[in-house]
């Protein structure tokens, strides 16, 4: 993905919004089923949230992208949860404030998280 405009940007990022709503709250089945039977232990891609996104700052700052590392930290950090909220940051890419982003960073930030987003869907959707 090359996004070169604000309303191809939103595209993409209203696409894997989509796809984490449907995913987040689904079960992730394990090598033996679904985690949702077995002792009480729920997995959901919700679950992995932290690790997408702890995924996406490492990529970042091994890149020494500090625009996409800024970029990630105001739009998807939730200072008073002391969280990563993908969709609070695919959100901003849509109507929000990372929306006027430039293309770049964002391309940096969407084309990671819609590999990953884009396997799992084929994997647990």
């Amino acid at each position: 993905m090359a996004p070169a405009q604000p309303e191809l940007v939103a595209s993409v990022a209203r696409e894997l919004l989509d796809i984490w709503q449907r995913l987040s709250s689904q079960h992730v089945a394990l090598a033996t089923g679904c985690a949702c039977g077995i002792g009480g232990v729920t997995l959901r891609l919700e679950d992995f949230e932290q690790d997408i996104a702890d995924y996406l700052l490492a990529q970042a700052e091994r890149g020494r992208r500090d625009d996409v590392v800024a970029l990630l930290r105001r739009h998807g950090f939730d200072e008073a949860a002391g969280a990563w909220r993908l969709g609070a940051l695919l959100a901003a890419f849509i109507d929000g404030p990372a929306a006027a982003a430039d293309a770049e960073p964002a391309d940096f930030i969407l084309s990671r998280l819609g590999k990953t987003l884009r396997s799992f869907a084929k994997l647990h959707g």
